[in-house]
């Protein structure tokens, strides 16, 4: 397709922008927030490495055995596979436990659809590591991320919180965008085929919330990580797609059921990227982000004034207008329910003091004692419906618990956990990629996973980056 026919509109400003920004603008502060980023998903992944998800893609997913395919070892099996292949199984595993990135200003999780895509795409020479005698930096690993991430938010938050109410997640349908703008940039396509790649990305597009609490909802980010990889390939193979799949009548149209229909004109791509300004919000609970506020309430109650399961009566938890919409297990029977459930949060927080990533185990949600009083709990809405996500996501979150005594306990949290507002310490990151390496690969101990991290954090500063991927991959 000639350059000029993708002048102008959405499509081209997209694919110009993943293709022309140039990564020397990015500031210190930005590639020191996407290499945290980087790391809190690289921890998630390898302690989802082994839950049954993965396990069964792995059943499900022939390893290459023939000489001279280009593979990616998986480093909790040691199975290889090829590009396609490796990006599903290990965007599974970076959301097998819920335990990702988050970003409420299109509900979506957006580093690991992306950086699944990005590290299959490297390790099975979808991307060179090195060419034209250049090894791929640090500094431009980051800049692909940068921008997969922005491209995947920016047209989330164009379509706005009909997107999600309409029953898609967004996660999976817009993962495909993300991960095929990071591909696209790290493989070096052209402006126009960048844009063909878009659009067969955008075709791809998939995933529905009613899904949430199986395990089809983390094979969701190993698909559309997966769907970026190809699409990629498809474009690099002459395969064309239309120039104006964001214009009038295209994704946002059929994605947000009609609510959007153009690219709004004050939403610019990367003035500031979403990384930076508000930022991603990191896991401190291995659950869905809707769950967190409510949780760090009850733990907050049971910290304050010493209550227990056995001096509740009833809890009512009050929620902004859509919360509850993620939540679609009150009754929560298996640890994946548990994970999308209100009330097992409330019980689970007033059993143990702590939720973790024991508290998603199986046998801990089917505790007589906890089964037993998830009827307890009450959720509601307040407040008036929002078209952002972020509205959402800033909404204050009200746990009410009523005790046999009748005694009323009250504690409203509303700044995010793990946002900007709330952060997650360097320290605290540190403590989790320990904890997630002692989970999924035990066999690291904690003085080589503390090493591993403290060189990651300098990710944007390797001069190449390969050495440091093969230390959790292999070579």
């Amino acid at each position: 397709m000639p350059m000029d026919f993708i002048a102008s509109g959405a499509t081209a400003r997209i694919a110009g922008f993943i293709c022309e920004f140039d990564e020397q603008a990015l500031s210190a502060e930005c590639i020191a927030s996407a290499a945290g980023n980087v790391l809190d998903t690289l921890g998630a992944m390898v302690a989802g490495g082994k839950q049954d998800v993965v396990r069964s893609l792995e059943r499900a997913l022939p390893p290459l055995s023939q000489e001279g395919v280009v593979w990616l070892t998986m480093p909790w099996s040691a199975r290889r596979y090829r590009a396609d292949d490796a990006a599903v199984v290990l965007g599974a595993a970076s959301h097998a436990l819920d335990y990702d990135d988050v970003s409420m200003i299109c509900v979506c999780h957006p580093s690991a659809p992306v950086l699944s895509a990005m590290l299959a795409a490297i390790g099975c020479g979808v991307v060179p590591a090195q060419s034209s005698g250049r090894a791929l930096t640090g500094r431009a690993f980051i800049a692909a991320y940068c921008l997969g991430t922005e491209v995947m938010i920016r047209v989330g938050q164009a379509m706005g919180l009909r997107h999600y109410e309409l029953g898609f997640h967004a996660t999976a349908t817009l993962g495909n965008l993300g991960a095929t703008a990071a591909i696209a940039r790290l493989a070096g396509l052209g402006t126009a085929q960048t844009a063909h790649a878009m659009a067969i990305a955008a075709s791809m597009a998939g995933g529905l919330r009613s899904n949430f609490g199986t395990m089809v909802k983390p094979l969701h980010v190993g698909l559309a990580a997966a769907n970026g990889v190809r699409a990629v390939q498809l474009a690099r193979a002459g395969i064309e797609g239309a120039a104006d799949i964001f214009e009038s009548g295209g994704f946002l149209r059929a994605f947000s059921g009609g609510a959007t229909d153009n690219w709004p004109a004050g939403l610019v791509l990367g003035a500031p990227f979403a990384l930076q300004q508000p930022g991603f919000e990191q896991k401190r609970y291995p659950c869905c982000y809707l769950l967190h506020k409510i949780i760090e309430a009850t733990l907050a109650l049971r910290r304050e004034h010493g209550v227990v399961l056995d001096d509740v009566k009833e809890v009512l938890v009050r929620m902004p207008r859509g919360g509850t919409q993620p939540l679609n297990h009150p009754f929560a029977r298996t640890g994946l329910h548990g994970k999308f459930s209100a009330p097992y949060a409330v019980v689970a927080s007033l059993v143990d003091g702590c939720i973790n990533l024991a508290s998603f185990q199986d046998a801990a949600v089917l505790r007589r004692g906890v089964q037993s009083r998830l009827a307890d709990v009450v959720v509601i809405e307040e407040g008036t419906a929002s078209n952002e996500g972020s509205d959402l996501g800033k909404g204050p979150v009200t746990v009410d618990i009523t005790l046999r005594n009748g005694r009323l306990l009250s504690k409203t949290i509303s700044l995010s956990p793990g946002s900007s507002a709330d952060p997650i310490t360097c320290e605290q990151l540190k403590d989790k990629w320990i904890d997630c390496f002692a989970h999924g690969l035990p066999q690291v101990g904690s003085a080589q996973a503390r090493a591993l991290f403290e060189q990651g954090m300098r990710l944007g500063q390797m001069a190449e980056i390969k050495s440091w991927l093969a230390c959790l991959f292999g070579p």
